[in-house]
């Protein structure tokens, strides 16, 4: 039998911090993104170890994604003053996490893809005269790497939402199209 310490199929905890911006918006016509927001995701999960260094590991993640608001510079340098502040948005996600990583014996790292669905549940700002509507319904996929350590998992991965996230309005005059979250994920698990 081989000794191994890291950890085996079971479930298990996580939570973590999100490094999340807003990107692929356009606003009166002139692209541009939204400044970085840091959130924070928490939740349960599934680890199935399989054979040749496969793994899949299901979760179900309360996550806080969000953005902070200031002027947008266009091309030609004109600003366009949409006030400042930032807003929140809450989801449900099941990400679905393949990974594949080499046992060796103490540890074990792993690389993983990370289709995800989500559902937002909520939504939060403290921007003045800000309307905005939110797709319901997300989808994505993520990519990463991270270490088993006996129990105890370490990950960091990049997210992109594949949908659209948003639709805001000021004044009913200026628009945003289009929005979709992307950002950094770091997380510490802990399997049973």
């Amino acid at each position: 039998a081989t000794l191994s310490v890291h950890a085996q199929s079971g479930f298990g905890i996580k939570a973590g911090m999100n490094f999340n911006s807003m990107s692929d918006i356009e606003v009166n016509d002139i692209k541009t993104s939204i400044n970085r927001k840091t959130g924070f995701h928490a939740g349960v999960l599934y680890k199935i170890d399989l054979p040749s260094g496969f793994g899949i590991q299901p979760e179900l993640l309360y996550i806080q994604k969000g953005g902070t608001l200031s002027e947008v510079q266009t091309e030609s340098s004109a600003h366009i003053d949409l006030g400042n502040g930032d807003f929140k948005m809450h989801y449900l996600q099941l990400p679905v996490n393949i990974q594949w990583g080499i046992d060796l014996v103490l540890f074990r790292p792993f690389l993983m893809v990370s289709p995800f669905l989500s559902y937002q549940i909520s939504k939060e700002s403290n921007i003045k005269d800000l309307a905005w509507d939110t797709e319901k319904l997300g989808y994505g996929i993520g990519l990463g790497a991270g270490l088993d350590i006996w129990k105890f998992q370490v990950s960091g991965k990049y997210n992109w939402d594949l949908g659209k996230a948003s639709e805001f309005k000021w004044d009913g005059t200026k628009t945003f199209k289009g929005g979709k979250n992307r950002g950094f994920e770091l997380t510490l698990a802990f399997i049973f």
